[in-house]
């Protein structure tokens, strides 16, 4: 039995997507199906996922072990630059990500939990949906990342918003009353509004949660083995031959290795 290195799981573009590194160590996409039946194993064994860069995702050089990415990876993957702002292991995209509109939005998880956060403005809908977020709403737009990553501080500081949310929160709160969620969350748009403390817009709140599948309360489950319903962000759900409903944590399995016959 071959396995395959798994580099990552996304579903923000409505696919579901193993992104993995084969046994001839190249990089590809593995596309499943929504309502397809899969059987797919995940070893114990784990290691570095290693690094990407505008040119491509390259294995780790030391081959580290048991780590999901090591240190020196993660120092030179550019995703730093998309969520932190940091452009300082690549200059040169920092002259194009001038010119890019930047969005400071607020996420919603259920009826309580909000997120402050920061992306890309053609990027805004998948960003939510690659976090599972129920609600969203952009609530300033810049020019370049220079006053976008300063004006989320000030907001997650006056507000008491998460900067991130655990898996195990967004677990938590699958079941929910979508109207008291989205009433909370929009009277939460209209108090960063009201407040002046960013300029005045526009509040349209988005809501996410018909993106996601209808699971209330699924087991977890650390293999696939069943009929897949979809994903909400890095949660990945299938039902099982008998009719029961799982969950496998997705971000939790980045890094290690797995079978799927």
């Amino acid at each position: 039995m071959q396995f395959s290195h798994l580099l990552r799981f996304y579903s923000g573009d409505g696919s579901l997507t193993f992104l993995s590194r084969l046994t001839d160590g190249s990089v590809q996409e593995i596309k499943l199906c929504k309502q397809s039946s899969e059987s797919i194993t995940f070893g114990e064994r784990t290691a570095c996922i290693g690094y990407r860069t505008p040119d491509g995702y390259f294995p780790c050089p030391t081959k580290a072990a048991n780590v999901r990415q090591c240190h020196a990876c993660l120092s030179r993957d550019v995703s730093k630059v998309y969520t932190e702002g940091d452009f300082s292991a690549y200059p040169q995209l920092y002259e194009e990500a001038k010119k890019e509109e930047y969005c400071l939005y607020l996420a919603q998880f259920g009826q309580s939990i909000t997120k402050c956060g920061v992306t890309r403005k053609e990027r805004f809908e998948e960003r939510m949906r690659e976090q599972g977020a129920d609600f969203g709403c952009i609530v300033a737009v810049f020019l370049g990342p220079d006053e976008v990553y300063q004006a989320e501080k000030m907001l997650q500081a006056r507000f008491g918003f998460a900067n991130a949310v655990w898996m195990v929160q967004k677990m938590q709160n699958l079941a929910f009353d979508k109207s008291a969620a989205r009433e909370n969350f929009s009277s939460l748009v209209e108090t960063v509004r009201a407040s002046g403390i960013l300029p005045d817009f526009k509040p349209q709140v988005a809501d996410f949660s018909g993106f996601y599948p209808q699971v209330r309360n699924p087991r977890q489950a650390s293999d696939i083995a069943g009929r897949l319903l979809g994903a909400k962000g890095e949660l990945l759900f299938f039902r099982s031959p008998v009719g029961e409903d799982f969950c496998v944590n997705m971000r939790r399995k980045a890094g290690s290795f797995y079978a799927r016959s």
